[in-house]
């Protein structure tokens, strides 16, 4: 296993599993967001978002630096035409709840974790890309419901509003998640479908962040 800026990478069984390791809580910094691409967390999170007192506490020009990486983070993420799968291990909030919708399935652990989008409460207003996938992704009662509300959800809950698509025990997280992927990807037309269904949202997005 190897680890930059906070990422750690793996390969499984030909599954390559990336997870952030930045300890409590997996809280995101413009140098994390700007390093790689997330699947799952280390340790008690999944993500907690951007780590809000770093926020809170950059200038002007920090926090444009900020908001591009979490656009540029966010957009590579909903680009990729391999199945992407969350491991959602522990507490997914604000970013780690869009990285949810930016992925094709979204494993999430049985546990006392919460999932949700409170950036409202948190006085961090969403990002262009975050909102484009957000209003692609899931139904729009429950968008206004968790950005207005800042309500956060546990694993069946999170279901129910769109962030999961299934639940499953502490202990069969990782290996779900690999045969989730590994059976999306074994699918013939899965890359071009998942390509057309896109089509509309990454239009969007590339008018706000053009490839590099």
């Amino acid at each position: 296993m190897m680890g930059i800026y906070g990422i750690l990478t793996e390969v499984r069984d030909g599954t390559l599993v990336v997870s952030v390791h930045r300890p409590p809580l997996n809280a995101l910094t413009a140098e994390l967001l700007e390093a790689g691409i997330v699947l799952t967390g280390h340790g008690s999170a999944y993500t907690v978002g951007v780590d809000t007192k770093i926020a809170a506490a950059l200038d002007r020009d920090g926090r444009i630096r900020l908001l591009n990486a979490v656009n540029a983070f966010t957009a590579a993420l909903y680009r990729l035409p391999c199945a992407v799968v969350s491991a959602v291990n522990g507490h997914a909030i604000g970013a780690g709840g869009i990285m949810c919708m930016a992925s094709d399935w979204t494993v999430i652990a049985d546990t006392e974790l919460k999932i949700g989008l409170p950036e409202a409460k948190a006085g961090l207003p969403f990002p262009e890309v975050p909102s484009i996938i957000m209003a692609h992704a899931i139904d729009p009662v429950w968008r206004r419901r968790l950005a207005l509300s800042s309500m956060l959800l546990g694993p069946a809950g999170a279901v129910t509003a769109g962030l999961a698509d299934e639940v499953v025990g502490p202990d069969q997280l990782i290996e779900t998640a690999m045969e989730r992927a590994r059976t999306l990807d074994g699918q013939a037309a899965f890359r071009q479908i998942k390509a057309d269904q896109r089509r509309a949202a990454l239009d969007e997005i590339t008018a706000i962040t053009p490839r590099s």
